[in-house]
């Protein structure tokens, strides 16, 4: 068989190119930069969990990176109305809309400014946990890889792709102009020694007090991990109304139980 040799630097925009350890697929790691993943990386960026700019959508991302427009996400904050309109499609009123939509984004939270960055191996539920651990994005963007692997669920390969991320000067830049445009977060509560830090809580049945996304959230502000299901590993349900097999589960394993009325007093027992 013919040898392949893969190439050092990636033809699009000379970033070094990386073959995880452990792993079969080389990729650039141009990230935010890298021409050949402009429009994926735009529309990631935009995307519904991310910065969540309505009105950016696909065909949108082709004209303005066809026209030159966007080569970073930098870029969409400096967008015109007199460069919008002369898009095809555009008028006056769906440039302002589209101004509106992404101006309004610059306010957002360190979690969704994470996940938008496109980090390879970091999705949402990473990017929460990154954003918790570390609070803001100064002592994310200086960790260390050992610092990186303390964060809940993440191991040595995410932990090295986050640090090769940073490590990246077009990246940083990009990341320098993003803060200077007016992108900001408030700073998250730090849960290096939160309540329920390194535990793992499920929520069963009807809550009537709060959402179950509400709960989810508060959870994983104490440090918890909240997952689907039951098991040997799990230190807590919270039983809400008509609650069935989990409940039926947890109580067979030994599993802690609390009721709703126990889970809001140990919310508000913590500031939540």
């Amino acid at each position: 068989a013919r040898e392949i040799i893969l190439p050092e630097v990636c033809p699009a925009c000379g970033a070094d190119v990386v073959l995880p350890e452990g792993q079969v697929i080389a990729r650039c790691s141009g990230g935010l930069v890298c021409s050949a993943q402009r429009k994926e990386s735009l529309r990631h960026f935009a995307s519904r969990l991310a910065m969540d700019i309505e009105g950016l959508g696909d065909k949108l991302v082709e004209q303005l990176v066809d026209e030159g427009l966007v080569h970073t996400p930098a870029d969409l904050f400096r967008l015109e109305e007199s460069r919008l309109v002369e898009l095809e499609r555009m008028g006056t009123k769906s440039a302002e809309k589209l101004l509106a939509a992404i101006a309004k984004s610059k306010d957002t939270t360190l979690q969704r400014f994470i996940y938008a960055l496109g980090i390879q191996e970091v999705g949402e539920s990473t990017a929460r946990s990154l954003a918790q651990h570390f609070g803001d994005l100064a002592p994310l963007r200086s960790a260390t890889r050992e610092e990186l692997q303390a964060v809940t669920d993440i191991g040595p390969i995410v932990a090295e792709e986050i640090a090769k991320f940073f490590a990246q000067p077009e990246n940083e830049s990009v990341i320098d102009e993003l803060i200077d445009l007016g992108i900001r977060w408030p700073t998250e509560e730090r849960t290096a020694s939160a309540a329920l830090a390194n535990q793992t809580w499920v929520l069963t049945g009807t809550l009537t007090q709060l959402t179950r996304n509400d709960a989810k959230d508060k959870l994983q502000k104490l440090g918890a991990k909240v997952a689907g299901s039951v098991s040997k590993n799990t230190d807590c349900v919270v039983a809400g109304d008509a609650a069935g097999s989990k409940l039926a589960k947890a109580t067979e394993l030994g599993v802690r139980v609390i009721d709703e009325e126990t889970f809001i007093k140990l919310l508000s027992e913590h500031g939540l």
